[in-house]
Order: C-alpha cells, then structure tokens, then sequence
C-alpha cells in the first residue's frame, strides 16, 4: 500500500539518497482533492431546447426529429406538474448539497495543500543526513507515537476494506495519509503542517464512489410516477423552466432567456406557490451543484 514506504522512513540510512526518498514518499502521499467534473445547468432558450432535441434526446434521427416536434410546443407549469419535478428532484437534493459543501470546504484546504506541498519541496531541498540524525534523537517519542497511531489505524482500515464499510474506509485512509505525511517529515527535522481532509470534501469523495458502483436506475431516472404523468421532453422542459425561474428570482436581470423564460400569469402563480421549495434548489443551481448535463440523465427514460 502507499503508506508502506512511509512507514519505514524513521529507520532510512542517513544519506542524501534516503532523503530524496523521504521528500518524495512526502509528495506521493499528499490526500489531493480532485474537483469532481460537475456537468453544468445546460444553458436554456431557444437553442438549448433545439441542440437538446437533435443531439441529446437520443441517437437515432427519426427519435430527435420526433422530440424536436414535440418541443415546439412549450409544455405549461400548472401546479401538478411543478410538483411531479419538485418530487423527481428530491433525491437529488441530498447529493446537491454534499457537492456544495465540498465544493466551499474546498477552496480553502487546497490553498493549505499547496502551503504543504510547497513546505515540503522547501525540506527536500534543504534536508541533510544529520538533519534526519538529529531529528530522529530530539523526537524519538513523537515519531514513535506516531508510528503507533498509524499501525492502529492502519488495522481498523483494513476491517473496514473487509467489510465493505466505505465511510470508515475513506476516514480511515486519510487519516493514515496525514499521519504519515507529519511522522516522514517530522523524521527530516522539518514543521510542515497537513491537515485533514475536510469531512465535507471526504463525504464527497464517498458520494463519488457509491454512484460509481450503483446500480440503482433511481440515481439517473425521475421515478415511474414522474414518467407515467409526463413525455421526457416535457419533464426535460419543464425541470429547466423550473430551475430558470428559481434563477430570475435571484437574478431578475437574466437577459436573452428565449420564450423558455417568459411565464405567464398562471405559471408565475403556480410557480409562486412552490417559492419555498423552489427558493432551497436555487444556490445549488447557482453553484451547479443540481445537475444535469444537458437531457443525458433522460436517455433511458
């Protein structure tokens, strides 16, 4: 496992080979933080629902031209229907606002990972064997604790990775990483300081892994009650109408919104008497955390 080399760093021979090692093993653990590829709120109007028609809706010509027919005409928001999107979107909503807590928790700890990363290349350039010599006797204890720490922990991963307990296992692994990470360069004689993984970012990561191995049609389709009551180029229209008019609402300056962005009076009443539920989708929409991209999700509808 990555972690092995680690390990093993208090007891490297003190040469400047040992220590070129010891800074990259420092490198290769940082727990980076990947950004997840968020698909973006398709851009609507006319030529949103035109692209959508030709090119998502399905491959076959004769299917796009067929739903192309069927989006000129502008399928109405009355109060059923915005309840049958609302609902759809629902269990959505959870995984929404995981991203948007990452995706805020983020922006912080990767300017402290790069602090790190730079602190470390600073040591690795500047270590010496009797750096490295005097370390290990000025904080034997520590580094010992350390290695303690680590190998306790390092069990209870692998409890986890044999039960199939992914929460524990993400926790778990960056919790070995950091440890780590601070014994190797406490070992060099250096104060590089790394931090934690955010549980915001990690409960992120743990998202990514569970829709990765899902095989629940559930993450991907509105649900049978949705399909039942609406065409997908209605539910398609009609979930981007939605999330257009929760934007103006905070934003009533949107120009060159086409006719998807024009209510009537009955659709801004019905509409209205959803602004609640509609005002708690509208940051998630704005940082694009509710996604979708384009009608791709609809493609097995």
């Amino acid at each position: 496992m990555r972690y092995v080399f680690a390990a093993a760093l208090p007891r490297i021979r003190a040469t400047k080979y040992a220590c070129a090692l010891a800074a990259l093993s420092i490198l290769l653990l940082s727990p980076r933080v990947t950004q997840a590829q968020l698909g973006r709120l398709k851009k609507m109007g006319a030529d949103a629902i035109r692209d959508a028609a030709k090119d998502k809706l399905g491959t076959d010509k004769k299917d796009a031209a067929t739903d192309a027919a069927k989006a000129s005409s502008m399928p109405v928001l009355d109060d059923t229907r915005i309840g049958l999107v609302l609902a759809s979107l629902a269990p959505q909503v959870k995984a929404a606002q995981i991203r948007a807590d990452a995706a805020a928790a983020s922006r912080a700890f990767e300017e402290k990972e790069k602090a790190s990363d730079a602190c470390a290349e600073r040591a690795a350039e500047s270590v010496t064997p009797m750096a490295i010599a005097a370390s290990g006797r000025a904080n034997a204890a520590r580094l010992t604790a350390l290695q303690n720490q680590t190998e306790a922990m390092q069990r209870r991963l692998e409890k986890a990775i044999a039960s199939n307990d992914v929460r524990a296992r993400f926790y778990l692994q960056d919790s070995v990483n950091v440890i780590m990470r601070r014994s190797a360069i406490l070992s060099m004689g250096a104060s590089c300081t790394f931090d934690f993984t955010p549980p915001a970012v990690i409960e992120e990561q743990i998202l990514e892994a569970q829709e990765a191995s899902s095989h629940d049609e559930d993450t991907t389709f509105p649900g049978e009650r949705v399909r039942g009551a609406l065409s997908r180029v209605e539910y398609g229209i009609l979930r981007e109408r939605i999330a257009l008019w929760a934007l103006l609402q905070d934003t009533p300056t949107l120009k060159g919104l086409g006719k998807e962005g024009v209510f009537s009076a009955d659709e801004q009443a019905a509409l209205t008497s959803h602004a609640a539920e509609i005002r708690k989708l509208t940051p998630l929409f704005k940082s694009n955390a509710m996604i979708w991209k384009g009608w791709d999700d609809l493609r097995n509808w």
